[in-house]
């Protein structure tokens, strides 16, 4: 009877301690994700409305348009990729939000247009060149925070086709991506580059040991590649040995399809793989990257 009583205490005091720090979180840290970039661009605070254990913060902008032109540009392409990311402010501390209300828009000539914001708060950005301010809502219970960019779209500030030889930066390139496919939850992997504009023979590829990502048997991985501008020319898939992380078998893929998909079964429970993309210039390759992942 004792144990009842303590565990409905310990209880007690662990679910008043979830809410309370639920309760002191801050103003979350707005990030704005574009393609490869090494790190995301964190976005200005305009309208805050946000209130927690640490005090109040009231702040008001009255033409967040003009605010955000004054701010640093963002350059874009048009059509870009991009997502927003929201990271617990540390300095606050407290949990991070549950299920808070996110909307996105862009401001141009003091019209106002929403962005659709899909998955993992993904987007493109617009085909039309010139300057935007994109503005971001971000609603928690009775708290609102408000952040804004400054974007330009110019198709000349980024390469997107291959000229005199040269692959636009790795960085501008849009990623492969690999889900499940029976709910569309990104499979664990890492992409990276092996070699870029200045490949060689003499490259080899380290295949690194990579956290297995958790499947069931006879379920699906869809892996796509549709959005890599300029497209490869070459792509195969290597299994890879877990013991020593050499090629066991590799197969070249139809270039007339922009996906692969894969099923776990048996043989291929706890495989490693390599999808290898490869851009060529006549007989030369120009560039090399790697999407690795693991089944388990």
């Amino acid at each position: 009877m004792k144990l009842t009583i303590f565990a409905g205490v310990l209880f007690i005091f662990v679910l008043t301690g979830c809410i309370g720090e639920d309760y002191d979180v801050g103003v979350p840290v707005a990030h704005l994700q574009v393609g490869l970039q090494n790190h995301p661009t964190q976005l200005t605070e305009a309208n805050v409305s946000w209130s927690s254990s640490n005090g109040v913060i009231d702040e008001t902008i009255d033409n967040i348009e003009e605010f955000g032109l004054a701010q640093e540009e963002i350059r874009v392409s048009p059509n870009q990729k991009a997502s927003l990311e929201f990271k617990e402010n540390e300095e606050n501390g407290g949990d991070i939000w549950t299920n808070p209300t996110i909307t996105a828009s862009l401001w141009k000539n003091g019209k106002q247009t929403n962005i659709d914001l899909k998955d993992k708060r993904e987007f493109h950005f617009p085909t039309s060149e010139g300057n935007y301010v994109i503005e971001v809502n971000f609603i928690d219970s009775a708290n609102k925070a408000q952040y804004i960019g400054n974007i330009v779209i110019d198709k000349t500030s980024q390469q997107t086709e291959v000229i005199d030889g040269k692959l636009p930066k790795f960085t501008y390139m849009e990623m492969p991506s690999i889900k499940k496919k029976s709910d569309g939850v990104v499979f664990d992997n890492s992409y990276s580059e092996v070699c870029w504009n200045n490949c060689s023979e003499d490259n080899t590829y380290s295949y690194p040991e990579i956290h297995p990502g958790d499947v069931e048997l006879g379920e699906k991985l869809l892996i796509e590649w549709n959005e890599l501008t300029p497209p490869p020319t070459i792509i195969n898939l290597h299994q890879v040995d877990t013991e020593n992380y050499k090629v066991i078998e590799k197969i070249h893929l139809d270039m007339n399809n922009a996906s692969l998909e894969i099923e776990v079964d048996e043989e291929n429970n706890n495989a490693q793989y390599a999808v290898e993309f490869l851009w060529t210039e006549g007989n030369e390759i120009i560039g090399k990257s790697m999407l690795n992942f693991r089944l388990e």
